[in-house]
């Protein structure tokens, strides 16, 4: 049996293992339109998302179907547009990938936070939930549940070992890694996650910033062989499950429990397992291809995150700025991240 569908069967039967109550027996059925943007072979629209979708119709006795767009409709930044508007039930959207209106919840990003995406998901829903609420950033769409990748490594093709090696080096970045990239020595290519293996095939780029699943979901282990893995990761990536709130508000009050009991912390915890599983199979992948392995640890990581603290003083200004204690949400979301990693 292949890789990919080992995964997806465990993972599945993981999905429906969450003792997510039945409560939709006598609803009618009703069929929801995701919208997407991964390539279909990528792990969350081939196998994370699937399952999350498989605990739903569970949940709800076979009577919410959620179906999967078999093409993109939209570029990524556009996905919060596409459900706002109506042209799609659902979607899963960056929020980095639309600077502006989601800088609180960006602060699930910040370097050396997150151990891995199930624990970072659940941390930050229940952070975020608690202390700003979905209302304050998500005026124009429904929040279903929402999740993070895994922690955030560096794949080049040459070695990078310390901030001498990153000198320089053109780096692929998600919209939030531009300043980081730069204050670290680096030169930011900042594209959309599909856009990264052609830029680093074509040589506009040197390597990525990514979790390790984009070695085999973007087939980046062809064209990089290096890793830098960083404790707590130098960056996740907080994505919102976003839906249509007239599409919602139409749904019957059994419906909207099934998306309750599904969504929330516990809805985190499917996508961000997903994440973790396709992490290994990336990481395994990258010793399939005699990938070279790093850490960034002792004086060296020192270095590194005295580069960068200045993140967490820029996002602490902008929570402040909103008339939120930043600081205060900062020291709640490293405390949140500590209980879920027990």
């Amino acid at each position: 049996m292949k890789r990919r569908t080992i995964m997806k069967a465990g993972f599945v039967a993981a999905a429906m293992a969450f003792g997510l109550s039945t409560t939709a027996a006598l609803a009618e059925t009703v069929t929801l339109r995701m919208s997407t943007w991964l390539p279909p072979k990528h792990h969350h629209p081939a196998v994370t998302l699937p399952a999350w979708i498989a605990a739903v119709d569970k949940a709800s006795n076979g009577t919410l179907k959620i179906k999967i767009d078999p093409a993109p409709i939209a570029k990524p930044p556009g996905q919060y547009d596409v459900v706002r508007d109506g042209a799609a039930d659902m979607s899963y959207h960056v929020v980095a990938y639309t600077p502006g209106p989601f800088e609180i919840l960006r602060g699930a990003e910040l370097p050396f936070l997150s151990p891995s995406a199930e624990v970072g998901s659940q941390a930050a829903y229940d952070w975020y939930d608690r202390n700003v609420g979905f209302d304050k950033e998500f005026k124009d769409v429904k929040i279903i549940t929402m999740f993070v990748h895994g922690p955030g490594a560096i794949h080049s093709k040459k070695p990078i070992k310390t901030l001498e090696d990153l000198a320089g080096v053109k780096l692929r970045v998600g919209g939030g890694g531009v300043r980081m990239a730069e204050a670290l020595g680096a030169t930011p290519v900042a594209l959309p996650a599909p856009k990264a293996y052609e830029a680093i095939q074509k040589g506009v780029a040197e390597g990525a910033m990514f979790p390790f699943e984009s070695i085999a979901g973007f087939r980046l282990g062809e064209l990089v062989n290096h890793h830098l893995e960083i404790p707590g990761g130098l960056y996740t990536t907080p994505f919102a499950v976003i839906m249509n709130p007239a599409k919602y508000n139409s749904l019957s009050d059994a419906h909207k429990k099934v998306l309750a009991d599904v969504g929330g912390i516990n809805g985190a915890k499917i996508l961000g397992k997903g994440w973790d599983d396709a992490d290994a199979v990336g990481r395994q992948a990258a010793i399939d291809q005699k990938g070279v392995f790093h850490k960034l640890e002792g004086a060296e990581l020192e270095k590194w995150k005295a580069k960068i603290t200045f993140m967490d003083g820029d996002w602490i200004k902008k929570a402040d700025a909103a008339g939120l204690n930043g600081k205060a949400l900062l020291t709640d979301l490293k405390a949140t991240i500590a209980k879920y990693s027990k």
